[in-house]
């Protein structure tokens, strides 16, 4: 639910700004707002979730977005909702989305069979793609046919769902047990819960990396975070500005990679690659930038839905191997280190800065296959490091 709201409104604002604005490089900056809680918050929800229990961080945060989404629907209707409030939106969407990575998958891989985990973690990622491929097909028809208001009535819809499934997860017999011992110490804890929170994630940040794994998987994820995944956002003005694509198949378009990567997520979840975790990881991440490559050439929608669909396939290795990697050098304090993967995927916001101004300098395409090189570049050398050290 919260995928598909996210999808969403990131398609919704982007064409807001793009067709009532006329603003296409603010499309980047507020792709920006919505990771900037990354870099903000990650490690400390994650913490804080380790003293606290999961399910009420959880609980409150989405209850932030169900607030602030009625209130977008609410300007909308009297034609207050300006770009300031779109910021506003953005930023709060994206405290969710840390939640989700720190604390909602967290919570999902305690109760997974350790033997399935790689399987069950592309099931996650599976459902999480869908989300990719379902939100912007239905924006981009919302968009046309209703406008914003559509769009941000269908996201509170969503995210009232999604609260209520994650307390009905609470309620669940067969938690009851395992939830009651989270209770009772957060009983304990509540009045002291910040005490020593520092201190804990400076630790956190020192395991983090002396575990030579971990850090493997924290500086490809910061490599990719400020070269590739800033990419994304560039897929609807490329529509619009090279393709000379209509709101409806900038929609088909956006969803061109959350399809792709919904067919790796059924081949990984098919194959349970537990032994291979690293090299689908890097992988996942080379071909994401070789779809992005292809996508930026590409001078057709047909073209550029196969570019996106490829990158989408290997990008779904990297996500899934991602959260199987850290779940698996992290023996104890998994929340803290879920913590530092979000603030990791958190640094986004450098590279779409950087994206916001060099659009307005060279064209879209080579903007993309400049950050290809560099992220090529800096992943290769990473991996080769990261060989020779074993």
């Amino acid at each position: 639910m919260t995928g598909i709201a996210r999808a969403m409104e990131f398609l919704a604002l982007s064409l807001y700004v793009m067709q009532e604005l006329g603003l296409p490089y603010f499309v980047t900056i507020i792709f920006a707002a919505r990771m900037v809680p990354m870099s903000l918050f990650g490690i400390i929800i994650g913490t804080i979730s380790e003293r606290v229990s999961p399910i009420l961080v959880i609980q409150t945060i989405y209850s932030l977005s169900n607030l602030i989404t009625g209130i977008s629907i609410l300007l909308v209707l009297t034609g207050n909702f300006n770009l300031v409030f779109a910021f506003v939106l953005a930023f709060t969407n994206g405290i969710t989305w840390v939640v989700d990575l720190a604390v909602r998958r967290r919570v999902l891989v305690d109760y997974v069979n350790k033997s399935l985990l790689s399987s069950s973690l592309a099931m996650e990622t599976l459902s999480n793609n869908a989300t990719r491929l379902i939100g912007p097909l239905c924006a981009g028809a919302i968009y046309t046919y209703i406008g914003l208001e559509g769009i941000f009535i269908l996201q509170l819809a969503m995210y009232i769902i999604a609260l209520l499934l994650i307390i009905k997860f609470k309620k669940l017999k067969k938690h009851n047990i395992n939830l009651s011992s989270l209770v009772s110490n957060r009983k304990e804890l509540k009045p002291h819960w910040a005490h020593g929170l520092l201190k804990e994630i400076l630790i956190t940040g020192k395991n983090a990396y002396n575990l030579l794994s971990l850090r493997l998987v924290l500086i490809i994820t910061l490599i990719f975070n400020i070269f590739g995944f800033p990419l994304v956002s560039l897929i609807p003005i490329l529509g619009r500005e090279k393709l000379i694509l209509s709101e409806i198949n900038i929609g088909i378009l956006a969803s061109s990679e959350g399809f792709g990567a919904l067919i790796g997520a059924l081949i990984i979840g098919n194959i349970s690659p537990q032994k291979y975790l690293v090299p689908i990881f890097v992988t996942g991440t080379v071909g994401f930038f070789i779809g992005m490559f292809m996508f930026s050439l590409s001078p057709s929608l047909l073209l550029a839905f196969i570019s996106l669909t490829f990158g989408g396939i290997f990008l779904s290795g990297f996500s899934t191997m991602q959260g199987a990697l850290v779940y698996q050098a992290s023996s104890t304090s998994k929340g803290n280190n879920f913590g530092i993967l979000a603030t990791c995927i958190g640094t986004a916001p450098l590279g779409l800065i950087n994206l916001s101004w060099i659009i307005n300098l060279i064209p879209v395409e080579k903007a993309i296959q400049i950050n290809v090189f560099f992220g090529l570049f800096f992943l290769i050398s990473t991996s080769l490091y990261f060989y020779l050290k074993k």
